[in-house]
């Protein structure tokens, strides 16, 4: 008898299994066509066992195979160079760090030395200081893949699709000078970089003012790396982090006055989307100067504070949360200082899906903390900083005038999603992205919005009037929308393909809006390979 209840407690008393494997490395193209490639890569090692590898390419999942396979074929685009890389997982649902990304580029299929005819038909007109242009579709032997838009002779903007979404045929130009005369043409490019004649120019002339929504765009300043958090403090001081540089630069409103303040301890990259995340200031900045990062560290993502005082007082670091699981992608890092006073973060899952609907973890959630660290009371789960769960790679966060918290979400490769935050909500990830998958369980907070991650892939959000902006990578636009009740109304969309990929959107202090480009080295860790910009968008009253 006693050794059958000392039988029945062994399963009682064997811990948990929460080691990941090891780094699958290694990893190499075997074959490569126009439609496929073959990759290897060298075993993981687990505690217990690897039970399945994940292969994504660019922060997105392709595809799952067994842990016994060291191989795996898979559906590409020619002409289109994807980052390739692995992660290895147990059954008890931990995932490793991803191994090293191999790029890959296949060829076209068909050799195509044809260009696009010009496109036809190109009109103008002119609403106070913005250009709307329109033309008709170009045809080409394959497919017109791009617009060029020219301005008095230079390229000012591209309009992108495919050959299964071709390109819009419209364009709009805005920021002009006012009452001033400006002439377009258009040309047609297709995937193989085969670019059409111009079209016929068209002359538009501008009105006295601004009458539209966004009225436009003035570049403050450029930079080497890519800006990621930006903050605004109350004496007009604009501060931005460099990702990969993992230093915070400070600048006057007109760019003028710019300086390293100093470097951030401890962060570290991750050879994707890693680093030197968001920025927050407090309501008692003025006082406490107390500057609030998201970063990524060798072991996950944290929030620390630091106070700044001209330049970044390092031997005042506090470390507030760590634990929040990081990987190659999906690391989250938005913050942002709600109507009552507490510290809201935005935290992704870690390239492991399981994390997020775990209550246990901090991955896949929105998190909320005291300005010290510690947990507030009222969190809807006793002792944790989740406030939400069920999110992918979540990024946006703001507060509308009835204090509510609006969140912008990264989906993986059909949609992503605009979510209105509530206390202790489910938002379905894994089972559901946005409205596919399993979304009808009971409990799970379905989407404000949802949009095609083609036009999407947005990532910071900012609400200035109850108007809500979205700063979109893939999509190169930013969408502006009209918060009516619970619902997103007037949805437009502005600069779509006039400044590329748009990371992130930050009100300031007088109304407008603060704008950051993430045109080049945002999948790697490479300090300062980039050339970016920071603009100052001004928004209608």
């Amino acid at each position: 008898m006693r050794a059958a209840a000392i039988a029945l407690l062994v399963p009682a008393l064997i811990a948990p299994d929460t080691t990941p494997p090891t780094v699958p490395a290694e990893l190499e193209v075997r074959a490569l066509t126009c439609e496929s490639v073959s990759l290897s890569w060298s075993a993981a090692t687990d505690d217990v066992g690897v039970a399945a590898y994940d292969l994504y390419h660019d922060g997105q999942l392709v595809t799952s195979v067994p842990g016994t396979a060291t191989a795996a074929t898979l559906p590409v685009v020619g002409g289109v160079t994807w980052g390739w890389y692995v992660n290895a997982r147990d059954e008890a649902g931990n995932v490793s760090q991803a191994g090293p990304t191999v790029p890959v580029t296949p060829p076209f299929c068909e050799a195509d030395d044809q260009a696009p005819t010009s496109p036809t038909g190109l009109t103008g007109a002119a609403t106070g200081t913005t250009a709307t242009l329109s033309w008709e579709a170009a045809t080409d032997n394959v497919a017109v893949t791009a617009y060029l838009v020219h301005r008095d002779g230079a390229v000012i903007g591209t309009v992108t699709g495919s050959a299964a979404n071709p390109p819009a045929t419209s364009f709009t130009d805005s920021g002009l000078r006012p009452e001033t005369l400006y002439r377009y043409a258009v040309a047609a490019r297709d995937a193989q970089g085969n670019t059409s004649a111009l079209s016929a120019a068209v002359s538009v002339t501008t009105e006295e003012s601004c009458t539209n929504p966004v009225c436009g765009a003035t570049q403050v300043t450029t930079e080497r790396d890519l800006p990621w958090g930006l903050v605004q403090t109350s004496d007009g001081t604009v501060l931005y982090g460099r990702r990969d540089v993992f230093d915070i630069i400070a600048m006057d409103p007109d760019g003028g006055g710019k300086r390293s303040i100093g470097t951030v301890p401890g962060v570290q990259g991750t050879n994707g989307e890693g680093g030197l995340l968001g920025l927050a200031v407090g309501p008692d900045f003025a006082t406490d100067r107390w500057l609030y990062v998201y970063h990524t560290s060798a072991t996950d993502n944290r929030i620390v504070r630091i106070r700044y005082d001209e330049t970044l007082r390092t031997d005042t670091l506090e470390v507030l949360v760590t634990g929040i699981p990081r990987n190659k992608y999906h690391n989250g890092g938005r913050l942002r200082f709600g109507p009552d006073g507490m510290l809201y973060a935005a935290a992704g899952d870690g390239q492991d899906p399981d994390q997020a609907q775990d209550l246990a973890s901090l991955g896949g959630k929105v998190l909320r903390l005291r300005p010290d660290g510690g947990v507030p009371a009222d969190n809807p789960f006793p002792g944790s900083y989740v406030w939400s769960y069920g999110h992918r790679n979540p990024q946006g966060l703001a507060f509308d005038s009835q204090g509510r918290l609006w969140q912008q979400e990264f989906g993986n490769n059909v949609m992503d999603e605009t979510n209105i935050v509530v206390r202790g909500g489910n938002y379905g990830w894994p089972a559901c992205e946005g409205t596919t998958g399993d979304c009808d369980a009971p409990g799970l907070v379905a989407p404000v919005r949802t949009y095609p991650v083609a036009a999407g892939s947005c990532s910071g959000i900012a609400i200035v009037r109850d108007v809500l902006y979205i700063a979109c990578l893939r999509g190169a636009r930013l969408y502006r929308a009209v918060i009516s009740g619970d619902t997103l109304t007037d949805v437009q969309q502005h600069f779509v393909g006039t400044y590329g990929r748009l990371r992130t959107v930050e009100p300031s202090i007088d109304g407008n809006l603060w704008l950051t480009t993430s045109s080049g080295g945002d999948k790697d860790s490479v300090p300062s390979n980039s050339n970016e910009r920071i603009l100052k968008v001004t928004v209608a009253d």
